[in-house]
């Protein structure tokens, strides 16, 4: 077994009793997400998937704010050549690996979380939110399309209609209609969030590690229809991510223009 290196600068990890948690790090950004924190919360998942005395994956954010996203210089900078025949991004790289993790997955989730900030919830098993959060997918207002599975997950978790709110309308969910659609299990007031999800997360390490994975297997719906919509997902968001039309749409979002 490997010691867990992380490399990005902006991931921290830590370990309480059996609950390995991963802080998201970089608080002046939103938290938006970079190719290299993606492979950071890739390895932490492997690593904990690799420890028979870990038991649950706890991610948090730091600051104002779960996830802001992809990070949009990431999309501008990105090589075309990384995306040919539908290879995965880092992004789903991780996704592909938290759908594989046989032990639970816990998310606290306070002020934005768009794109991948919402997207990534679909792959957790329980996740609390602040009062003050805001869910936002966003892609459709940067002429991307869905990614991580949404486009199969969200319609069935939420319901077709407030799934085309996210997808199509490009609409916010606030903490409420999160909670009342069940993208969110708890709702709670931001001083709450931090203990809140620390202490479920340490409820569920406190439960059979393996009665947890079977009973995970059972809720699982099948990875094969998944990992399938991830990859006609992916083939078409590398189109629209180089297409001159959103190109012109991350630009105008750099300079505040995103509407």
């Amino acid at each position: 077994m490997t010691d867990l290196t992380l490399t990005s600068g902006f991931v921290q990890a830590s370990e309480n009793g059996a609950v390995l948690h991963l802080t998201l790090d970089r608080a002046d950004k939103l938290n938006a997400m970079t190719a290299s924190m993606y492979q950071d919360l890739t390895r932490a998942v492997n690593h904990l998937a690799e420890r028979d005395d870990l038991h649950v994956l706890l991610l948090t954010g730091n600051g104002r704010a779960w996830c802001a996203g992809n990070d949009i210089g990431d999309f501008l900078n990105a090589d075309p050549a990384s995306r040919d025949n539908g290879t995965l991004s880092p992004a789903m790289v991780l996704v592909h690996a938290l759908m594989a993790l046989d032990k639970p997955v816990v998310i606290g989730v306070q002020g934005n979380a768009t794109g991948i900030g919402t997207t990534l919830l679909l792959h957790a098993d329980l996740v609390v939110a602040a009062d003050d959060a805001r869910f936002q997918t966003a892609f459709i207002n940067l002429g991307l399309v869905p990614e991580a599975g949404s486009s199969l997950l969200l319609p069935a978790l939420i319901g077709r209609q407030n799934a085309n709110r996210l997808l199509l309308a490009g609409d916010t969910l606030t903490a409420e209609e999160a909670e009342r659609c069940g993208l969110v299990a708890y709702r709670v007031t931001p001083d709450e969030l931090e203990p809140t999800a620390q202490a479920l997360a340490q409820r569920l390490a406190e439960k059979s590690p393996t009665a947890m994975a079977m009973t995970k297997q059972l809720l699982r719906q099948s990875d094969a229809a998944i990992k399938s919509q991830i990859e006609k997902e992916s083939v078409l968001f590398a189109e629209r991510m180089f297409s001159e039309d959103t190109r012109e749409r991350f630009a105008g979002f750099l300079k505040g223009g995103n509407k």
